[in-house]
C-alpha cells in the first residue's frame, strides 16, 4: 500500500488541509477510517494540524481498468502521483472494441507495478497528437481535474490551417452537436468556446498558429478555425480540402500547479509536422 504524505504548514483542522488539495469531506472520513495518520499515529476524527505535522494518507491497491496491450508510451514527465506522456495521432483515448491508449497505459502501468486505474486528465481527438495528463491516484485526479474546471490549467496546441493567416485575436463561436451528421457546428443556441489565436509562420498555402484555449469545449479549435475560413490542414470532418492521414494539431505547452508541492509545472512538447509541411510547399 502507498501513502500520500502532506506536510502541515500552518495550523488548522485536518479536514481543511485535505480540502486545500481538494480532497472532500466524505473522502477524509473514508481515509480516516482507512489508516490515515498524523506524526505515525492513527487518528479516528477531525483533529487540529500544527505546522510541519506530518500526514500520511493511505493509497489503496487498484485493479487495472483495462486490458494491458503492449504498445509505444511516450513518457516525458513523471512523479508518484502523475505520469505526462505525448500522445501519438491515429490512437483513441478509451474507445471500446479497439485498441487504444489506456490499453497501452495499463501495459505501462503493469510493467511498473503501478497497481492503479487509468485516470486520464485531459483528452486529445484520435488524430490530435500532443501532451496528455495521466493521474495515479484519486486524489491526484480531482486535484488536476479541479485545475481545468477553474481554468488554472493553461493549455496550448500548435495548428497548421490553409491559407495565409494573420491573426493575435480572441475568437468566441458558440458549439451545437449534430447527432445525425455526429459533429460540431457554430450555433447562437450552442455553448461559448473561446480560444486565442496567435500567428506563428504565415506562408501562402498554409499558416502555422498557436491556439490557446480558454473553455474546454470539444472541437472548439477545430470548428474556430474552419469558422475563421482556415480550417485545419487534413481536417476534413471540418472542410479542409487536403487528405491526410492525420489533422496537424498539436498540443503542445502545458502549465499547472503540481500536487502537494504547489510548484509551477510547465511542460513542452514538439510536433512532428515537417513531412506534412514539406508535402504542402511542394503541391500545385
Amino acid at each position: 500500500m502507498d501513502k500520500i504524505k502532506f506536510i502541515g504548514k500552518k495550523d488548522l483542522t485536518l479536514q481543511n488541509l485535505l480540502k486545500e488539495n481538494h480532497i472532500s469531506k466524505r473522502a477524509t472520513n473514508r481515509l480516516i477510517k482507512n489508516g490515515l495518520t498524523v506524526n505515525g499515529k492513527i487518528v479516528k476524527k477531525n483533529i487540529k494540524i500544527k505546522k510541519d505535522d506530518i500526514i500520511e494518507l493511505p493509497i489503496i491497491d487498484e485493479r487495472i481498468d483495462y486490458n494491458p496491450i503492449k504498445g509505444e508510451i511516450n513518457v516525458i514527465y513523471e512523479d508518484e502521483h502523475l505520469i505526462v506522456i505525448d500522445k501519438p495521432s491515429g490512437i483513441t483515448m478509451n474507445s471500446k472494441n479497439q485498441v487504444n491508449l489506456s490499453n497501452y497505459l495499463a501495459y505501462y502501468f503493469k510493467e511498473n507495478n503501478i497497481k492503479r486505474k487509468i485516470r486520464l486528465i485531459n483528452r486529445l481527438d484520435m488524430n490530435t497528437s500532443g501532451i496528455m495528463l495521466i493521474a495515479k491516484n484519486k486524489y491526484a485526479q480531482s486535484y488536476y481535474q479541479k485545475q481545468i474546471e477553474s481554468n488554472n490549467l493553461i493549455k496550448k496546441y500548435i495548428a497548421v490551417v490553409e491559407g495565409s493567416l494573420e491573426i493575435d485575436n480572441k475568437i468566441t463561436i458558440n458549439i451545437s452537436y449534430d447527432k445525425k451528421n455526429k459533429l460540431y457546428y457554430h450555433s447562437n443556441e450552442g455553448v461559448e468556446a473561446i480560444t486565442v489565436f496567435k500567428t506563428i509562420e504565415k506562408h501562402n498555402k498554409y499558416s502555422l498558429v498557436e491556439a490557446n484555449i480558454l473553455t474546454g469545449k470539444t472541437h472548439q479549435i477545430r470548428l474556430s478555425c474552419k469558422e475563421l475560413g482556415h480550417p485545419i490542414v487534413g481536417d476534413y470532418l471540418y472542410s479542409s480540402t487536403y487528405d491526410l492521414d492525420r489533422f496537424l494539431l498539436h498540443s503542445y505547452y502545458l502549465e499547472f500547479r503540481e500536487f502537494l508541492s504547489g510548484k509551477k509545472m510547465i511542460i513542452q512538447s514538439k510536433p512532428d509536422f515537417d513531412k506534412y509541411i514539406k508535402a504542402l510547399e511542394f503541391k500545385s
